[in-house]
């Protein structure tokens, strides 16, 4: 069977924290796809800090060209896009005119003729890319509520309404994008987030006391209950955290009790992980955040660790298998009595769930959706 290109049009850059944009593209490239990821085009202004302009220099560095090989990856190419934010009338001339055409001349050249497409970002840069790229088939992994997101572009609902119909699938992360989707598109179907099983399997074992706690992934005001992680720390638990910096608290890493680890690779997570006795995913629980479902939820259940999340809509439908908890002090009172509400019984469920929600089983039916298609 031919296997025709892929090119992932990313919402995030590859080395950003590990997401189902990059865990796709590896499945993709590992199945004997040839595969571009596509390096995020821009969804908001950026604010203005070093870090800000050491990525900006950065991507001008990397932009353009035949794109980066991945020496780990079969088939995988890295490519970084020189764009504008979709934001400003200037900056949507500028990629319009300038930049989208020399990104898809790349693509060409990197990927062939007719690639599958599997799009992320609903703005007016990806239906640019799409309009150009004369795609075989187009998928929308629709993964977020973008109206949502801070400093979105004015017309994202519009540009996104655009890219539900343009695409020839579209599928939803969470039940509650997929209730959204529907209105426009009847046929969009579910694809939930999933876990590389084996990669966490080896943080299993018997439970426990409970004395470190752990969050990983990224940390942002906009997202995170901070006065969960401060009541978990207060009650005399060791936060442990693995992940990248959005907006923080001032002061919250000199907190006696917190331990920052820093961003790791997604196969270096296990390592910074082993000790830690539960997780907690302590979201708030808003416009932006209501309709996601966390990534990192199977891989919490894959360890088997006890998990406290916060009532998502998503986090709902899990709660046969994790503890949720509505107020900070909720988040330590489970904490608290783990031992007394745990078994063995409840450990192997949560371990046999994510075996059941493996990456490997989701990409199959993906994939097989696909075919079905083309």
């Amino acid at each position: 069977m031919h296997k025709p290109p892929v090119v992932i049009l990313s919402g995030v850059r590859w080395d950003f924290l590990w997401q189902r944009h990059q865990t796709l593209a590896s499945l993709f490239a590992g199945a004997g796809y040839p595969t571009v990821f596509v390096e995020t085009t821009g969804l908001a202004n950026p604010r203005l800090s070093g870090n800000t302009l050491r990525r900006v220099f950065e991507r001008i560095r990397r932009s353009g060209g035949a794109g980066e090989k991945q020496p780990a990856e079969r088939d995988l190419i890295v490519y970084a896009p020189l764009t504008a934010p979709p934001t400003y009338g200037a900056f949507r001339w500028s990629n319009a005119k300038l930049l989208v055409p020399r990104i898809i001349s790349d693509l060409r050249k990197i990927a062939g003729p007719h690639p599958v497409v599997v799009a992320y970002p609903p703005t007016r840069t990806t239906l640019g890319l799409l309009s150009g790229l004369d795609p075989r088939l187009v998928l929308y992994d629709c993964s977020d509520d973008y109206e949502h997101f801070p400093c979105a572009p004015k017309d994202i609902g519009e540009t996104e309404r655009e890219l539900f119909l343009r695409a020839d699938l579209v599928s939803c992360t969470s039940a509650h994008l997929l209730k959204k989707a529907r209105s426009i598109r009847p046929d969009v179907f579910l694809s939930g987030p999933a876990v590389d099983y084996e990669r966490f399997a080896v943080l299993q074992g018997p439970g426990g006391e409970v004395s470190t706690v752990c969050f990983f992934g990224h940390l942002s005001l906009e997202r995170i209950d901070f006065d969960a992680l401060r009541a978990i720390v207060g009650a005399g638990f060791e936060l442990r955290i693995v992940g990248g910096l959005g907006s923080v608290e001032k002061g919250f890493f000199e907190i006696p009790g917190v331990d920052y680890r820093g961003e790791v690779s997604h196969a270096g997570l296990p390592s910074a992980l082993a000790g830690v006795d539960a997780f907690v995913l302590p979201y708030k629980v808003n416009p932006l955040t209501r309709p996601i479902s966390p990534a990192k939820t199977y891989e919490c259940l894959a360890t088997g660790k006890p998990v406290v999340a916060a009532h998502l809509p998503a986090m709902r439908d899990l709660a046969g298998y994790i503890y949720l908890a509505l107020r900070p002090e909720e988040y330590v009172d489970v904490l608290r009595n783990l031992q007394h509400l745990e078994n063995e019984e409840k450990r192997r469920a949560r371990i046999e769930l994510a075996r059941k929600n493996s990456w490997d089983t989701r990409f199959r039916a993906l994939e097989e959706i696909l075919w079905r298609h083309m």
